[in-house]
């Protein structure tokens, strides 16, 4: 764990001159311990690897990034901030900032030269799952991702079935990537200061083995019916996630050999895959629910 020694230093007085008021609403905490950038970057190999990064923020990592003459891209929503970082990244050629919500982006229009990109975020809690979706809707061109996260969702990413953090994004990752905590940080390495310690998590692309894209999508649709109403056994949570009978929710489970009267969160992956492959099999009833 990651403990800085030092309070902010000159953050607050930035974001002033800027007129940045940092918001609790989207989750705004700014990275102001050097030592923390310093060890986020450590974790690319290759100090020429392109980069994307969203929400640079202040700049704190980006500086570290863009010391290397890497090729580096940030992506900043808040005007202010952007026009900030565009000043601090003017020494650097290769190094430039996009305006606008990463979201609207594609990975290959931002770094158009590269073939593959690590894409590096301390992300806010409210974009974390759309984030996470995005970058692994582009696994092709990522080879990793490092992002920060709050500590209970990165234990939701790694949970095991029947724990209690174990839902439907424990699935969606798992069968679309590796995860790794690497480190945590405390709440002091920010400003404002969260109330909550940070994860640093390396995602490595990687489709659970033996699948195919359509078994992956019908495996996270299934699971997001099954664990939608916590509770329920999972002949019941499956016909009303996908809005067809109890008969054929029964059925379906029959022919996965799986028994109706679970949880869906104690599903393991490859039950999951077994549940897809008999949905896809059967027409895939409910799908346009």
């Amino acid at each position: 764990m990651v403990t800085p020694r030092t309070a902010t230093s000159g953050v607050p007085a930035t974001l002033r001159r800027l007129g940045v008021r940092p918001s609790k609403r989207l989750g705004q905490n700014f990275l102001c311990d050097p030592r923390v950038a310093r060890r986020i970057a450590g974790l690319i190999p290759d100090p020429l690897e392109p980069v994307l990064e969203i929400g640079p923020g202040l700049g704190a990592l980006s500086m570290e990034l863009c010391a290397t003459g890497r090729p580096f891209v940030a992506i900043e929503l808040d005007f202010r901030l952007a026009e900030h970082m565009e000043g601090s990244l003017r020494p650097y050629p290769h190094a430039r900032v996009v305006r606008g919500d990463v979201l609207d982006h594609r990975i290959a229009d931002l770094l158009p030269e590269a073939d593959r990109v690590t894409v590096i975020g301390n992300l806010p809690y409210s974009i974390t799952t759309p984030a996470l979706e995005w970058i692994l809707e582009q696994k092709e061109r990522v080879g990793c991702a490092l992002l920060m996260v709050q500590r209970e969702f990165a234990e939701r990413l790694t949970a095991r079935p029947g724990s209690k953090e174990y839902g439907s994004i424990s699935v969606f990752v798992g069968l679309n990537a590796e995860v790794r905590n690497r480190f945590r940080v405390s709440p002091g390495a920010f400003y404002p200061r969260p109330e909550i310690d940070s994860t640093v998590l390396e995602v490595i692309p990687r489709p659970y083995p033996g699948t195919t894209d359509g078994e992956r999508e019908a495996a996270s649709r299934l699971a997001r019916a099954s664990m939608g109403t916590r509770r329920k056994t999972l002949a019941n949570a499956i016909a009303l996630g996908l809005k067809f009978g109890a008969d054929e929710a029964r059925a379906l489970l029959a022919e996965a050999r799986l028994d109706p009267v679970r949880r869906g969160e104690t599903l393991s992956l490859e039950e999951f895959v077994a549940l897809a492959r008999a949905w896809i099999r059967r027409g895939r009833p409910g799908a346009a629910a």
